[in-house]
């Protein structure tokens, strides 16, 4: 059976989802090592603490360098 155009999407986008699922349950940051948090702007997005400028940044993180790593579960 050939799978449609829309079906193909649907299933890279979920295994992108379960990738991102992996990354976000050990908590640290792919790319530089950095806990990761939460955005409860949107749903199932997460961001490295050294994401966002080091005024906008979570309490204790300030002095992270800074990393660009950002990623949707859902």
């Amino acid at each position: 059976m050939k799978r449609t155009k829309k079906e193909q999407e649907r299933q890279a986008r979920e295994k992108r989802y379960a990738e991102a699922r992996v990354i976000v349950a050990k908590g640290k940051c792919p790319k530089c090592g950095h806990p990761l948090y939460r955005n409860n702007s949107m749903s199932g997005w997460w961001q490295c603490e050294g994401y966002p400028s080091a005024s906008h940044r979570h309490p204790g993180y300030e002095n992270l360098r800074e990393c660009d790593f950002q990623v949707f579960t859902e």
